[in-house]
Formats: structure tokens, C-alpha cells, sequence
């Protein structure tokens, strides 16, 4: 701001200079005439300076030196017309007077005009700072309103942090409590199951003495029984050479062979009709007719007159010794062999390829009778199979099937199935597109898993299938959501246990 009014006061006292000098130089053209325009009285000039909304006002009076010089000039010029003109060096010389006291005049204004337009300044520069430190003023109570507002929002949200930091601490002093009443209940599980272990200890250790004696009293037993063994070795010696005479006199009987197959045959008969005048005038069946009779299958026995439930002693395939079979002589017009039944869980069915291969089991109660021989009855004609099903509500539905066979164990006893029908659902639960028998050391399914690790039992998996009869018995109250047990898919779903199971057949011209 300074440096601008000094600009300004500079610019002005250029303009009085240029003003002056061309008044002076028009002294000797006009100057007379103008002299006399004024008279004698005192005129002065007023000069303006506007800067900014500031208005400075000048007032420079006229020199009375110059309207004198003026005037003896004039005068000298009327009283003097004839003489010659004066010399150019004496107007010079005052003409450069005159200046010289003009630029005096014009020094004395400027410096009064500086001095005015600092005080001026000073007053300006006050008023301008006061202004600032309004303004900063309200600028520092502005960003304090802000400021404590933002601490005001920032303790609000610490007073919420703190809070959940309590709650927080709250519950995990919960916990820590919790968890330490559970190591005091730990602890005292740990001393009782302690105490029972070292009970236990001592039971172990009276069992172990007592097994020492057992073993001294079973060494004894042991030497007694190889005393027996040496009898009984030297009563097979005698017998043997008693079979071997009696041999010799079968040799010589066989010449007449003829004779005694005659007897014998007219002996069968009159026990058969002894035996159906006993059943019938009893009502019960206390003997087994197949032991005095050559069958194939229960189907063989039925047709020769035998309609009695029951075990019968058939001869499969080539075999010389018969086998004990139950035959089912009354469900769906009789003559079915069973080669698998259940319904009470005595019997465990987690066996070994071999056990399943050649049986296991009574005929009389629950059993397997044999892949082996199934193989060999279904590859001497065509048989079907019926599955009979029973659940713990004591629903019982079945499942037919026109065509069953087995193969050989080359081919893992693989199954054939045709022609279902039945009511134990609208599809078949067993497999019917030639799968391998598993079990659980001889996996031959079509799964990446072992099926009957996971099902347990031996059975028909394919890729763990929709169906196991073999699984794991399980009683009513514990039949339900069990994978590993008695299931068939389409009758009761994957994970339903049932009651009692029988598989049987018979020949398909029946």
C-alpha cells in the first residue's frame, strides 16, 4: 500500500512539474494576454487524486513572482517596443529561475503530500489489522466450536467402546468362571476314574492269578486228554481194521446187489406211507423223509408228496453227502429253498469270503447256506427267487424275480436277475446287471470305497447299492437312520433296519 501512494505522489509531482514548465515556456507566445485575464488577484489550481474508494484533494497557489515578472516583461515590452530585444542568454537564465523555484514549490508539496499519505497509511494499516484479527478471531472460535464438537462425537464413541470393552470383559470373566468350574468337574471325573482304574488294577491282577490257575489245572487237564487221544487212536486202529473186514464182506454181498436194492426199495416205501399215516394221525412233523429219499431241491421233495416246513436233506449238483436245507413247503405254492434267513440277530453275518462262500448259520434258524452251493443248484436248471421282507410295524411285502443265477467263484459269484415284480416297491432294490459278490476281505464292487467295510456283511454291492440284507441287526427303538443295516431301499429307504429277512427259491417250470 505504501509503495503505491508513494507511485501515485511521484505521478502527481511529475504533473506540477510538466504544468509549471509549460506555463513558464508560454510566458513570451500568450503570456499577456493571460496575465491580464487574471487581474491581480491570487488564482489557485485544485488537483484531484482518486485511489481506490480514497480521495486526496491538492491546492497549489500561483507564484506572484512569475505574474511580476510577467508584468515587468510586459511592461518593459510596451515601454520598450522600439528598443531591441534583450539578450537571449539574460531570458534564459531567468527562465531557468523561475524553474528552479517551481520545482522548489513542487519539492515542499511533495513532501507534505508524503508525510500526509503515511499517516494515512499508519491509519489504514491499523484499521486493516484490526480487521485480520476479527477475522482470525472468528476464525479461531469457528475451528474451536469445531474442534469441541469433534471431541465431543470422539468421547461419545469412546464412552461406546468402553462400554463394549466392559460387556466384553464381563463375559469373558463369565467364561473364565464356566471354564473353571468344568476343570473342578474334570478334575473330580479324574480322581473317580483314578480310583476305578486302580480298582480295576486289583480285579486284573486277582483275574491274572486266577488264570495261573486255571493254566495249571488245564495242563493237567491237557495231559489227560493226550492219555484219551491215544486211546482213541488205538480204537481207531481197531475199528479200521473192523471197517476193512467188513469191506471184504461187502465186496462178496455186491453180487447180489440186486436183490437188496429191491429190499430196500420196497423198505423205503413202507416207512414213507408209515411216516404220512404218523403226520397225519399227529398233526406234527417229527421226521425227515429226505433222509431216506434222493432230492435235488425242496421243489423234488414237495412234488414227491412232502408239503411240511421243514429241514430236508437234498443232494446238490455231484455232491455224494447231502446237505440240510429248510424247505418253505406252504408260502406261494411251496417248494422253495431258503439259502438266507434272519429275524432275531443271533447270527453274525460279518464274515469272510470263505464262511460266506460254504455257509454258516443253522437251516433251522438264521443262516447262509452257501454261494458254492446256490451256484451249483442254479447252474443244474432255471430257478427264480423270492425275497420275503418284514418291518417292525409288521408290514410284509416280497420281491419276485423270474430269473435268478449265480456264477462260479472265478467270476466273484456274480449275480443275474430278470423279470421283477412284487410289493416291495415299484423298482428293484438289488442289482440286476451282473454284480459281484464283496465282502469284507474280498472287495468287488463298482465304488472306489470298500462297501462292505462301510455296510458291513457280505452282499450284491455294485456301487454300495440300494440294498443289504446281510448288514448289522438292529432291534426296534434302534433300527432307525441306521446305513449299516438290515436295508431295502424301495421299501422302507436307505437308512430303515428290518425285522426279518428270507431269500429262497425254486425252479422256474414249477
Amino acid at each position: 500500500m505504501k509503495r503505491v501512494l508513494l507511485g501515485w505522489g511521484l505521478i502527481l509531482a511529475a504533473g506540477l512539474v510538466v504544468t509549471s514548465v509549460v506555463e513558464a515556456g508560454g510566458g513570451d507566445g500568450g503570456g499577456g494576454s493571460r496575465g491580464q485575464r487574471r487581474g491581480g488577484d491570487k488564482r489557485r489550481r485544485l488537483h484531484h487524486v482518486q485511489h481506490g474508494h480514497c480521495s486526496y484533494t491538492f491546492i497549489l497557489p500561483e507564484l506572484e513572482s512569475c505574474q511580476a515578472s510577467q508584468n515587468q516583461y510586459g511592461k518593459a515590452n510596451m515601454v520598450q517596443r522600439d528598443a531591441p530585444p534583450p539578450a537571449e542568454s539574460d531570458w534564459s537564465a531567468q527562465k531557468l529561475q523561475h524553474l528552479e523555484t517551481a520545482m522548489e514549490n513542487n519539492m515542499q508539496w511533495l513532501q507534505k503530500l508524503e508525510n500526509y499519505i503515511q499517516e494515512n497509511i499508519k491509519t489504514e494499516m491499523v484499521h486493516i489489522q484490526t480487521h485480520a484479527v476479527h477475522n482470525q478471531t472468528a476464525t479461531m472460535l469457528e475451528i474451536g466450536t469445531n474442534l469441541l464438537t469433534q471431541t465431543a462425537e470422539q468421547t461419545r464413541k469412546l464412552n461406546v467402546v468402553e462400554a463394549k470393552v466392559m460387556n466384553q470383559t464381563s463375559r469373558f470373566e463369565i467364561q473364565l468362571l464356566e471354564n473353571s468350574l468344568s476343570t473342578n468337574k474334570l478334575e473330580k471325573e479324574l480322581l473317580v476314574q483314578t480310583s476305578e482304574i486302580t480298582k480295576l488294577q486289583d480285579k486284573n491282577s486277582c483275574l491274572e492269578n486266577k488264570v495261573q490257575v486255571l493254566e495249571l489245572q488245564q495242563q493237567d487237564e491237557l495231559e489227560d486228554m493226550r492219555e484219551e487221544k491215544k486211546r482213541l487212536q488205538a480204537l481207531v486202529r481197531t475199528q479200521t481194521t473192523a471197517i476193512e473186514a467188513l469191506e471184504r464182506q461187502l465186496r462178496v454181498a455186491s453180487t447180489n446187489s440186486s436183490a437188496l436194492q429191491k429190499q430196500q426199495q420196497q423198505l423205503m416205501e413202507s416207512i414213507n406211507v408209515l411216516i404220512n399215516k404218523v403226520s397225519t394221525n399227529t398233526g406234527m412233523y417229527t421226521f425227515k423223509p429226505s433222509d431216506y429219499q434222493w432230492f435235488h431241491d425242496c421243489a423234488e421233495a414237495y412234488k414227491a408228496g412232502h408239503n411240511i416246513s421243514g429241514i430236508y436233506n437234498i443232494y446238490i449238483g455231484n455232491m455224494t453227502d447231502p446237505t440240510q436245507v429248510f424247505c418253505d413247503m406252504e408260502t406261494s405254492g411251496g417248494g422253495w429253498t431258503l439259502f438266507q434267513r434272519r429275524f432275531n440277530g443271533n447270527v453274525d453275518f460279518q464274515r469272510t469270503w470263505k464262511e460266506y462262500k460254504l455257509g454258516f448259520g443253522d437251516p433251522a434258524g438264521e443262516h447262509w447256506l452257501g454261494n458254492e452251493l446256490v451256484f451249483q443248484m442254479t447252474s443244474q436248471n432255471q430257478y427264480t427267487l423270492r425275497v420275503e421282507l418284514r418291518d417292525w410295524e409288521g408290514n410284509t411285502p416280497y420281491s419276485h424275480y423270474d430269473k435268478f443265477q449265480l456264477v462260479g467263484e472265478k467270476q466273484q459269484y456274480r449275480l443275474s436277475l430278470r423279470g421283477y415284480s412284487g410289493t416291495a416297491g415299484e423298482q428293484s432294490s438289488l442289482a440286476s446287471h451282473g454284480t459281484s459278490f464283496s465282502t469284507r476281505d474280498a472287495d468287488n464292487d463298482n465304488c472306489q470305497c470298500k462297501c462292505a467295510l462301510m455296510l458291513t456283511g457280505g452282499w450284491w454291492f455294485d456301487a454300495c447299492g440300494l440294498s443289504n440284507l446281510n448288514g448289522i441287526y438292529y432291534n426296534v427303538g434302534h433300527n432307525i437312520r441306521k446305513l449299516n443295516g438290515i436295508k431295502w431301499h424301495h421299501f422302507r429307504g436307505p437308512s430303515y433296519s428290518l425285522r426279518s429277512t428270507t431269500m429262497m427259491i425254486r425252479p422256474s417250470d414249477f
